[in-house]
């Protein structure tokens, strides 16, 4: 009996992990825990944060918005990345272009990662139980083991 490739990584310590931020306050929880799985080198995680412009606007964002919210993304990835420098673990910071699922997907096939860690928006209502969008189709769509942070 063969073991498949999602079942061997269940199986096997992660050492190398994708954690995809928004700057949200789910993703900072999210980045937080995926630090805090970081127990011994080598150890590599990979803070992903992905830029695009919206489909469609209702009105287009001034240069200077889009700027601020670009340089708060990059001051709370520093931060983290500066926190896990303590614990002695490689963190990279990888800022790309494209859709937010494409982009931790594909980032994630690169480094051949063993763990995505993603947050969920907190939802109000009905939805309060389901999965943001970005994280529902992260776990859709990887062929590797997903954990979605609340």
């Amino acid at each position: 009996m063969s073991t498949s490739a999602p079942a061997a990584w269940l199986e096997r310590t992660p050492r190398r992990l994708v954690v995809a931020y928004d700057g949200s306050e789910s993703a900072n929880r999210a980045a937080r825990f995926a630090l805090r799985l970081v127990t011994d080198p080598p150890m590599e995680v990979w803070l992903v944060y992905a830029t695009s412009a919206p489909l469609t606007v209702a009105e287009p964002r001034p240069d200077e918005e889009r700027a601020t919210e670009t340089t708060a993304i990059s001051r709370g990835l520093e931060a983290l990345r500066q926190s896990a420098n303590r614990r002695t673990c490689k963190v990279e910071v990888w800022i790309r272009e494209g859709p937010p699922v494409e982009v931790v997907l594909a980032a994630a096939e690169e480094v051949d990662a063993d763990l995505i860690v993603i947050g969920t928006r907190g939802l109000r209502g009905a939805r309060k139980m389901t999965l943001g969008s970005v994280s529902e189709a992260v776990v859709g769509r990887s062929p590797r083991p997903v954990l979605v942070i609340p």
